[in-house]
């Protein structure tokens, strides 16, 4: 796992646990959808989630076994930063 994978889980896990006011001001700016490419559930490490399809298991179905900080990502442009070759379907306004 690069150092800034680590870094970045237990910012968004901090954030998404102590900070949601944070978060909440943060979604508002944040536009798109998921297109699902599965590529946030791999930072760093797969996530156990996740199928051979790259799609997540609990994303519909299962919704309140999504952990916060799945449900929330991208929490802010720092998170997109992380994705190498990001495809996400989700941007930041400025």
């Amino acid at each position: 796992m690069e150092f800034k994978h680590y870094r970045g889980k237990i910012r968004r896990f901090y954030l998404s646990h102590f900070r949601k006011d944070y978060i909440e001001d943060q979604l508002k700016k944040r536009k798109g959808n998921c297109n699902m490419c599965g590529r946030c559930c791999r930072l760093g490490y797969r996530c156990i989630y996740l199928t051979d399809d790259n799609v997540c298991s609990v994303y519909q179905r299962y919704r309140w076994l999504r952990p916060v900080q799945c449900a929330a990502f991208p929490i802010d442009p720092k998170d997109m930063g992380e994705m190498d070759n990001p495809q996400c379907g989700f941007y930041f306004e400025n």
